[in-house]
């Protein structure tokens, strides 16, 4: 059952991107074309990409060698599905009979790319198209956009032709199905709504994978989902949430981690999928012939390149998942036969390791970017400032997805929750040094202020701040709703909300004070108790410090019109 089990990465936002970069077209036209000509997730439960077995297409790349023998897997005509993961029983069975003509006979993942177009996409062969659509949907919306631009139906994508882009990708009996008006009605409510969330997405394909059914993998938070994730949460020890926090997806990419991987036969090896191995770079005589050997297989033991001894140290890489293109691979090996300088070296291995991460945590256009890196290091006269500023670009990315806690992707961070933290924090660095200057070299317990003592008035002015910044964490999660708010906005809210609590609860404490808001405490000893919970009340309730402002203006008022001589009587 392994045999197709490979990485199963989600799609992600660089994977969208890339894709509409490569066909000059918008996001939502992409996910016009994943709503309706393709399925709407690229894997099985199982984590093997989702198939469907053409036996007529089997029958015509075997020359119908195998039509009598098997009918249902060989035939000239269309039909004989099975549906679901029941599809590979069949695929088995073709695979059987033979294998390369069984891989080209199915279609693969999320867009369902028939596996015969392989060569004409630059797959190379199907076992090599098919070890990618096991890698990522990233990889599956990859192939969706090089089969789109082969069609030549980039430009009716664009320009929303919607017919025209339907009678290349269905054929001339579109109409029968009504794809145009189904893709036209798809795009109209992506435009007119908010986009798949991947961030709900990746977490429903991951609790899909670990057993959790989230009722369907279409990025939007339903019941089905949020039971699931509350399920897995509680399993987990984690605080149940309503949302996919970062501790939660982190979570879920770790026990998928945990799952296996293919443990295809000897036969079929070529199409698993297995953990890194990692490569030795070591120094031999020059005597010692260099063997061809390409850098990004997956092998089971492993593998050795060896450099002329010019070359003093060796070095350790990992082989990842993403193979390096031909060309640059070709590129490289001819490099390790020549003597490189130390410094090369050791870029060459961080890249090396880097791009495996990047092509896990980042996606296919990272990966593109520390390819442009190497390119750049393996010329004749290696550039290693521009080489060492992409490393450092792409290692800090891979980082603030791994260990989303640094202060650095926190601060970076587009959450308007995160950014009134921020604020908060601020303020506390500004208030803690003022605060404590004040208290200790400018006030002593003689010191008045208006003829209140000032250690008084810092301290209940202190409350006020804290009632209110506490109301403000006890509420982070409303802040996530107002993603439209400006950072720098939201920054001053977590920094100023505090100083109007504080406002408040000062001119609370003058109103208590002055006897116009009549509250008296159980005994003349708990009378600054009294004043400190008062004034965080108010700093934390809004509500609160507005009804007692309007108490008090009540009492200003009777108390005015006492005050008020009477009128003197109508002359006359």
């Amino acid at each position: 059952m392994t045999q197709f089990i490979g990485a199963a990465t989600p799609l992600t936002a660089q994977g969208i991107e890339a894709c509409a970069h490569k066909l000059s077209v918008q996001p939502a036209d992409i996910w016009t074309v994943l709503r309706v000509e393709a399925r709407g997730c690229g894997y099985f439960a199982d984590r093997r990409p989702v198939i469907l077995f053409e036996r007529h297409i089997f029958s015509r790349r075997t020359q119908g060698r195998f039509d009598a023998q098997a009918p249902d897997i060989s035939n000239r005509k269309a039909g004989g599905y099975a549906g679901g993961v029941a599809e590979y029983q069949r695929l088995e069975r073709a695979m059987a009979l033979d294998a390369q003509a069984a891989l080209e006979s199915a279609s693969w993942g999320m867009a369902q790319v028939m596996g015969f177009h392989a060569n004409d996409l630059g797959y190379g062969t199907a076992d090599s198209f098919v070890r990618r659509m096991m890698t990522s949907e990233d990889e599956q919306l990859g192939a969706l956009a090089s089969y789109i631009l082969r069609n030549d139906l980039a430009k009716a994508l664009r320009d929303h032709d919607w017919a025209t882009f339907a009678r290349g990708y269905n054929g001339s009996g579109y109409e029968k199905n009504q794809y145009d008006k189904k893709l036209a009605d798809a795009y109209k409510h992506l435009t007119t709504h908010a986009l798949p969330d991947l961030n709900v997405r990746e977490g429903q394909l991951r609790l899909l994978f670990l057993g959790f059914d989230p009722g369907g993998v279409d990025g939007a938070l339903g019941p089905n989902t949020t039971g699931a994730l509350k399920r897995f949460q509680s399993q987990q020890h984690l605080p149940t949430t309503s949302n996919f926090d970062a501790a939660t997806l982190e979570a879920l990419r770790q026990q998928q981690a945990l799952l296996p991987r293919s443990e295809a036969p000897p036969e079929t090896q070529a199409l698993a999928t297995r953990p890194p191995a990692p490569v030795v770079i070591a120094p031999v005589t020059p005597s010692t012939p260099v063997p061809v050997t390409r850098v990004a297989l997956a092998a089971p033991e492993p593998v050795r390149l060896e450099v002329p001894a010019a070359v003093p140290t060796a070095v350790a890489v990992e082989v990842e998942d993403a193979p390096l293109p031909a060309q640059l691979s070709e590129q490289l090996r001819q490099r390790l036969t020549q003597p490189l300088d130390k410094v090369v070296q050791d870029e060459l291995a961080r890249l090396l390791v880097l791009r495996g991460k990047a092509a896990r945590e980042l996606g296919p256009t990272a990966v593109q970017t520390v390819d442009l890196g190497l390119s750049a290091l393996l010329g004749e006269q290696p550039n290693l400032s521009f080489v060492r500023g992409i490393r450092r670009r792409i290692a800090s990315a891979v980082a603030d997805q791994l260990y989303p806690l640094r202060p650095l992707p926190i601060l970076r961070s587009s959450s308007p929750a995160i950014q009134v933290v921020l604020g908060l924090a601020l303020l506390l660095l500004v208030a803690n040094g003022g605060s404590a200057f004040a208290y200790r070299v400018l006030s002593s317990e003689q010191t008045l202020l208006f003829g209140l003592p000032l250690r008084t008035l810092l301290l209940v002015g202190l409350c006020g701040a804290i009632g209110s910044a506490v109301s403000m964490l006890t509420r982070l999660g409303d802040f996530e709703k107002p993603r439209g708010a400006s950072r720098t906005s939201m920054l001053m809210l977590g920094f100023f909300k505090p100083v109007v609590g504080m406002y408040s609860a000062l001119f609370c404490f003058a109103l208590m004070k002055s006897g116009l808001l009549p509250l008296q405490a159980a005994s003349p000893g708990a009378e600054l108790y009294l004043y400190m919970s008062v004034c965080f009340l108010v700093g934390f309730s809004e509500r609160l410090a507005q009804d007692m402002f309007a108490r008090a203006e009540e009492s200003f008022s009777s108390a005015s019109g006492k005050a008020r001589p009477a009128s003197p009587p109508p002359a006359g």
